[in-house]
């Protein structure tokens, strides 16, 4: 028996309010769950909810749901090469791998697929690297750290959208040159924009060819001790990576607007790639056994294709109502070859082995939302609902000594209702409900065939409370979850070339994964002095179910690792922003402290894997008087985490400092110079893993040094 409502006198009831106090939240069966009349995810980071044309605190402050907006000038500030590296300037987001060399972006330091990463509304084509886009093929960044019901629950740390350019009202033509030197590699990039209108049609073409080349050098010391702690394995390695990476970006748009007053928009993202990675590697053994091949090198080939498309039909209603429905499609293409030459230490063991493969992924989506305008005047409500209907499938070979064939197939359904409510004109709320359905599907030649079922759902809720005309307050109570890949789902193997160990075993996806499920409350206080003032203290706690760890076992002669679910972890983390402006220097700052905690893992680092335990950002931007010329400066620092990928291997991380430096120079109305130095610091980035067991330990220190990154770019308005 369901419990009663209480009644309230003082406000009118939302429609959703009876449902969110009595559905229940996130489910996983193998039978279908009770229906609800609420359900599932939407296309896009609701494009609307934020007016561009106010300044981003300002449409930040008024949005019930606190989305950042990251604009186009504030993008290409610094000159980066990549979205990436602009992003790691924003409050709260973290960047991994080694500094000045991009990686996963990160929100609350958790990436890994906690942060959901969007193209345009929709998710990332498989094979999309944030890291490979420039900022140049961008219109804005959205930035949301509390979910919603049409933007989508896959984001248990929070949901950033990249919003691709847009076609100009009147003919555009832009073009940049760029040349970045990073220790002794040069890499050239050339950017070009296009746009125009055609009777009833806008088109846009954005290109980015980029021939990106750089070195990677590494040195590693691997120790070993037995169970008294006597030293039984002394070796040391050095690497070096040379890669040569050109890639075309093509991000051509149309918009097509109907007689009845429709219109149609056809957005599309293409990304080529030729990959060569040649890595040579050295080994000196002191003690114990030497590896297979102690001096050994691998060339990697690769060509790889990603295309992500979109059409979107719109429909306007009467009394503000409109109609949304958008078919994608996204797909990737890889095939490569891997040569590995092993010289052994007697030469008749010598080895020339070639590894071919191919991976193929396609994924397609029909998403659909009916935004409600009639009930607003009388009711004070916006109600949107839709649907969001996907199919992935993904297919991997490998060829050396036999074939393997191995792929993962997931369907997903979801739907949703949101109602965005004026309580007062203090007091609005955001309260939806989204349900999704999933169908699960591996298989393989060498393989069993496994599948499953899901389901999952909950309601998600924002509040924003104005205490003052400047100052408000911000409450967000959602229940997220986090899908497994299909790269993670499909159980292939991926084998080392040599020295399978603990530290290095092979990989293989897991059919049996689980969603990740958690409940986040976040709850924040901002005030906004002026236009270029604000203050902001949040923060946030998740506690996450069915949390996903590595087991890393023995199988005959070779360590596996396996991703599995292992009970439940906790996060938690508070984030301050500020921003003024002093004798006309822009300032900006920013800290944020991270912890977690996963139950199953012994301490110490039983934290979320590679979770930044805080990070913090200085910046000042100076426009010079009587000079056409603007300096900016921008420090980050990331603190190095000690976590546990399983529970005999623990890996600490290097803490991070990086220092960039940016000049414009403004020739004229419609072109200018920028010179960027990045990674000014240059730290070496030191690493180590451990892994324990009864037999002893084993132990790994690998150093990589960083070098400082000086961009000069040309850019013209024609």
């Amino acid at each position: 028996m369901k419990p009663s409502m209480p009644r309230f006198k003082a406000i009118r009831l939302s429609p959703l309010l009876y449902l969110l106090y009595s559905t229940g939240v996130f489910a996983q069966h193998d039978a279908p769950p009770v229906p609800v009349p609420v359900p599932a995810p939407a296309p896009a980071l609701a494009p609307a909810s934020v007016e561009i044309s106010a300044t981003r605190d300002r449409a930040r402050q008024q949005d019930t749901a606190a989305m950042t907006v990251i604009r186009r000038d504030e993008l290409l500030r610094f000159g980066d090469q990549s979205v990436a590296d602009a992003l790691k300037r924003v409050p709260g987001i973290t960047v991994g791998g080694v500094q000045g060399r991009g990686g996963e972006i990160r929100m609350r330091g958790l990436g890994n697929g906690y942060t959901r990463v969007l193209l345009d509304g929709q998710p990332a084509p498989s094979g999309f690297a944030i890291e490979s886009i420039s900022p140049d093929q961008i219109e804005r960044v959205e930035v949301q750290r509390v979910a919603t019901a049409d933007s989508g629950a896959q984001a248990i740390a929070g949901t950033i959208n990249i919003v691709l350019r847009k076609a100009s009202a009147k003919p555009e033509r832009e073009f940049k040159a760029a040349l970045s030197l990073a220790h002794d590699r040069a890499t050239a990039e050339l950017n070009g924009q296009f746009s125009g209108q055609f009777d009833r049609v806008n088109a846009s073409l954005g290109v980015v060819a980029v021939d990106a080349r750089a070195a990677i050098a590494s040195t590693d010391r691997e120790s070993g001790f037995d169970a008294a702690g006597g030293v039984i394995l002394d070796r040391s390695s050095r690497s070096r990576q040379d890669e040569h990476r050109p890639t075309i970006n093509l991000t051509p748009r149309l918009v097509w607007t109907l007689p009845n007053g429709d219109t149609l928009t056809s957005q599309n993202f293409l990304r080529f790639l030729a990959l060569d990675m040649r890595t040579r590697n050295s080994e000196r053994t002191a003690l114990g056994e030497p590896t297979s091949f102690p001096d050994n090198s691998a060339q990697f080939r690769a060509h790889t294709r990603t295309q992500r498309s979109d059409l979107l039909w719109l429909h306007q209603m009467e009394q503000g109502a409109r109609l949304e429905v958008q078919l994608g499609l996204s797909r990737f293409r890889r095939r490569a070859t891997n040569d590995f030459e092993g010289a052994a230490v007697d030469p008749s063991d010598n080895v020339s082995r070639i590894v071919d493969s191919t991976a193929k992924e396609d994924n397609w989506s029909l998403t659909g939302k009916w935004t409600i305008g009639t009930l607003a005047p009388l009711l004070g409500h916006a109600l949107v609902a839709g649907w969001d209907a996907a199919r992935g499938e993904r297919t991997e070979t490998r060829f050396e000594l036999m074939h393997e064939v191995s792929t993962a197939r997931l369907a997903r359904l979801a739907l949703y209702l949101q109602d965005d409510w004026t309580v007062t004109p203090a007091l609005s709320l955001s309260l939806g409900a989204r349900y999704e359905a999933f169908h699960i599907d591996s298989s393989g030649n060498v393989l069993d065939t496994v599948k499953r079922r899901l389901y999952a759902g909950g309601p998600l809720l924002q509040a924003r409370l104005k205490t003052s005309q400047d100052g408000q307050v911000r409450l967000g109570l959602t229940r997220t979850f986090k899908l497994p890949t299909l790269a993670r789902l499909s159980m292939r193997r991926y084998t080392v070339d040599n020295n399978n160990s603990p530290l290095t075993p092979d990989e293989q996806g897991n059919a049996a994964l689980l969603p990740e499920r958690a409940w986040g409350l976040d709850l924040a206080y901002e005030h906004y002095f002026s236009k270029s003032a604000m203050l902001s203290a949040s923060v946030y706690a998740r506690r996450i179910d069915d949390v996903t760890v590595a087991r890393i076992e023995q199988r005959a002669a070779s360590w596996v690792q396996t991703p599995v679910n292992a009970g439940r972890a906790d996060t938690r983390g508070i984030e301050l922003e500020g921003k003024s402006t002093l004798a006309g220097f822009e300032l900006r700052a920013n800290a944020a402290r991270n912890w977690s905690r996963i139950d199953s893992l012994p301490s110490p680092g039983n934290r979320l894997p590679d979770q930044a335990p805080f990070s913090a950002g200085a910046g000042v931007d100076r426009r010079i008087d009587g000079w056409p010329l603007t300096l900016s400066a921008n420090l980050t620092i990331q603190g190095g985490a000690q976590s546990r990928y399983a529970e005999r291997i623990l890996v600490t991380g290097a803490t991070q400092r990086e220092l960039n430096l940016a000049a414009l120079w403004r020739v004229d109305a419609r072109s200018s110079w920028r010179l960027s130095a990045s990674n000014l610091l240059a730290q070496r980035n030191d690493s180590t893993a451990q892994f324990r067991d009864a037999a002893g330990s084993l132990r790994s220190l690998t150093a990589t040094p960083t070098w400082t990154t000086l961009r000069l770019a040309y850019e013209r308005k024609m």
